[in-house]
């Protein structure tokens, strides 16, 4: 296993760095190293590191040293160079790049984020045209790559012409997801395209991050091997935002799933934690609404004793809904909903359960203080404030949204003074993992019995939305670190 993309920073002149970093790659089973940084830097914000012959000289005489001590790893010294337009930090660099002997050089189109992507792809072009290469860095597949794929196929064909190899980045700022990945192999192979796999780290801590997983998501897609993954749901109400949230359910493996929550980027998950065994017997749908019903549950869960039958609810997306659910399934009756524009579906619907739990649900426009607990449930400061505002002595406020303009408008006076208690509703911190495992059993099993999903709007708010949703092709990420 290779990890050809580690940078150094200050290691390059501190050989107790440099040996602290191949005792973690022996650590990890790596046994093919690409040691570098950066040269000179056309961003004024970013340090160079290799621009320097004092700075290089010591480089190569640590690289050396421990060559020698560690004959069973192949360690390899490299550089990793800016491109510029500008023709004399061009000449600098190409200069260091000529006078000293790296391993590998490689190449990378920086600083261009907020360009056209058109650009940023012709710059790389530009790149492979004038710099001496070895490797062409981590290049960017945005969303809109599918309307350049003649550039990219040409960046690919020309590099593979010049005997340039690609970076296979795993880092989080520029790993291809599953669909890209597949996409650049097909063109690898049809171009006889050699690469690289490096995972770009900065630190030591770093050093064969998602590694071991693009092996393995690899090797799946050159032999064509069944997918581990049989849906992925994007999860409503993070990915609008951009974070990159979603749900990944294994295949069934003695009779079980995995349940992936993710978190907003891969490289904060932690797989125990962040994730459900649970009876492969239970669908799609199921698992789909137990998990936002989850947030409610947990968090209402332990003030159960606390709650009087008369609850005002301020949201009814999914979240809202199915904290619904859950107060009527522990035999609340006395509960207001204030909604943004009440479809017909949402009338008929709460018609339905107030006939199924005998319930007395309604809608309202107004915040008053006569509510013993109130329920956020849209992540809108504004609401926040209101209810802050609004609520009388010892009530309970269940916060279940995310406010994501960070006004968080809670002033602790009002806590204080009116003794009110404030409850957070996230599904994952905070509770220990069998606590979470069995009501989320316990959830399943009633989503299971009463088929509660037909209330849902996900499922019911537009015609074929769930279809729309299992089928969109950027929903299917294959979650394979879970399958290690």
């Amino acid at each position: 296993m290779e990890d050809m993309h580690i940078h150094l920073k200050s290691g390059v002149t501190e050989i107790s760095i440099m040996k602290k970093y191949i005792e973690k790659c022996r650590e990890l089973g790596i046994n093919k190293v690409l040691f570098l940084d950066h040269g000179n830097r056309i961003s004024p914000k970013h340090t160079p590191v290799l621009n320097n012959s004092k700075v290089i000289d010591k480089f190569f005489e640590n690289i050396n040293i421990i060559k020698k001590e560690n004959p069973d790893i192949e360690i390899n010294a490299g550089i990793e160079s800016d491109f510029s337009y500008d023709e004399e930090f061009k000449e600098k660099e190409i200069k260091i790049i000529k006078n000293y002997p790296f391993d590998y050089v490689i190449g990378s189109v920086h600083g261009m984020d907020k360009a056209d992507y058109i650009d940023y792809l012709q710059a790389n072009l530009d790149m492979l045209e004038t710099y001496p290469l070895d490797i062409l860095g981590h290049l960017k597949l945005r969303k809109e790559y599918e309307k350049y794929k003649e550039i990219i196929e040409k960046i690919v064909q020309i590099a593979t012409e010049k005997n340039v190899k690609f970076d296979i980045n795993t880092s989080d700022r520029s790993r291809w997801n599953i669909q890209q990945l597949e996409y650049i192999l097909n063109l690898f192979k049809k171009y006889g395209t050699k690469y690289t796999i490096g995972s770009d780290a900065h630190c030591i801590d770093e050093i064969g991050y998602h590694i071991k997983e693009e092996y393995i998501k690899i090797d799946k897609i050159i032999n064509k091997s069944k997918r581990d993954i049989e849906y992925t749901v994007v999860s409503r109400g993070t990915e609008k935002y951009g974070s990159q949230g979603y749900i990944g359910i294994t295949k069934p493996v003695c009779d079980k799933r995995l349940l992936v929550l993710s978190k907003h980027f891969d490289k904060y998950i932690d797989t125990y934690k962040d994730s459900f065994k649970i009876p492969a017997k239970y669908t799609i749908e199921n698992i789909a609404i137990s998990r936002f019903e989850l947030m409610g549950a947990l968090a209402l869960k332990p003030i159960l004793n606390l709650i009087y039958d008369n609850i005002l609810i301020i949201g009814l997306g999914n979240i809202g809904f199915t904290a619904l659910l859950y107060l009527l399934e522990n035999k609340y009756k006395n509960i207001s909903i204030i909604t943004n524009g009440v479809t017909d579906f949402h009338t008929s619907a709460i018609n339905e359960l107030n006939k199924e739990y005998n319930a007395r649900i309604r809608f309202t426009n107004e915040y008053d203080s006569n509510y013993n607990t109130y329920i956020e449930a849209t992540g809108n400061s504004k609401v926040i404030e209101n209810i802050i505002e609004t609520a009388g002595n010892l009530s309970n406020i269940v916060l279940l949204g995310v406010p994501r303009e960070e006004k968080y408008l809670i002033n602790p006076l009002d806590i204080n003074r009116k003794n009110l208690r404030i409850i957070g509703g996230h599904e994952l911190n905070g509770h220990s993992i069998e606590e979470r495992d069995n009501l989320f059993k316990e959830l399943l099993e009633i989503n299971n019995k009463k088929n509660l999903k037909n209330f849902v709007n996900i499922y019911n708010e537009v015609e074929g939305i769930r279809e729309k949703i299992l089928n969109h092709k950027e929903n299917f990420i294959e979650v394979i670190k879970y399958d290690l």
